[in-house]
């Protein structure tokens, strides 16, 4: 039983982060991924739902799919109506430009003063668009870009977005610093492009903040391994509310994101079923509590 003093300690109010993400029901990605990996870094998530898919769309075929656009702006309404607070706002998937309207309009509702805006614009990857998108995406995430806080786009989706060439395999750094140039005259004061390699066997996260660009680098496995962003960008978005460093964020969240992709590959997980996040958790958790 705690003692007394311990029962009387006022504990502070969590921070709460509204995700906007579509609902994948399975191979892990979204909501699927932001909802644990948010509640496991000491944040709460609240959850608006872009879309309802039984797969995500990479590398499933025959997937269903239902929009729920119409649902976007009542729950934030109703939300707004309850006097319900909120620390951060981050988004990832959107199933259409239109989509995004629906989101600067609901970040205009809920933000206030202290709300940090997260958006991850995924919407492509090694060079072409996911299903049942195309370039109109590209400049919906732009306009979305003037909003936000701090954005994470993977090299495909920073190249789309600043009308950059697109270089696959491996980049300079110069080629890295355009990209973090061209995104931080956007607006967001913190601009982190992920997926990023400079060398052979190593891959990792590029950030830019007040002029300063920060690298954090791993081993790389070979190939494509789905959801890997969607981690990365969960754990940096929700380390960021809770007032980490950028530096602490970045280094957290790809340190999670690579122990999560040599689970899955060491457990042969196919890699379009999303990583295996889970058993990971336990040393991420312990990490961050060196931190707060």
């Amino acid at each position: 039983m705690p003692g007394e003093n311990a029962m009387n300690d006022k504990l502070p109010p969590l921070k709460r982060i509204a995700a906007v993400h579509d609902l994948s029901g399975f191979g892990k990605c979204s909501l699927t991924v932001a909802l644990p990996i948010i509640s496991a870094t000491g944040v709460e998530c609240a959850c608006i739902p872009t879309a309802l898919l039984s797969t995500h769309t990479g590398g499933f075929t025959g997937w269903t799919f239902r929009d729920l656009s119409d649902q976007m702006l009542p729950i934030v309404e109703h939300w707004h109506r309850e006097g319900v607070r909120f620390d951060g706002i981050y988004s990832g998937y959107l199933a259409s430009p239109e989509q995004g309207e629906l989101l600067s309009r609901a970040i205009d509702l809920i933000r206030n003063d202290d709300t940090l805006v997260i958006v991850d614009p995924a919407m492509a990857d090694n060079g072409k668009y996911y299903a049942n998108l195309d370039g109109r995406m590209a400049a919906c995430f732009a306009k979305l870009f003037s909003k936000a806080d701090a954005v994470t786009p993977n090299i495909t989706e920073a190249c789309f977005i600043t009308g950059t060439e697109y270089v696959p395999g491996i980049v300079s750094e110069d080629y890295v610093n355009l990209l973090l140039d061209r995104i931080s005259a956007m607006g967001p004061r913190i601009a982190a492009v992920t997926g990023v390699s400079m060398e052979p066997g190593r891959v990792g996260v590029a950030a830019r903040q007040d002029g300063e660009t920060t690298f954090v680098m791993n081993g790389a496995r070979e190939g494509t391994f789905h959801g890997s962003g969607d981690v990365f960008a969960s754990a940096f978005s929700a380390l960021l509310v809770r007032g980490a460093k950028l530096t602490d964020a970045m280094g957290a969240a790809v340190a999670l994101t690579a122990d999560s992709i040599e689970r899955t590959a060491r457990r042969g997980t196919p890699r379009h079923y999303g990583l295996d996040f889970e058993g990971a958790l336990p040393a991420y958790i312990a990490h961050i509590s060196s931190l707060f």
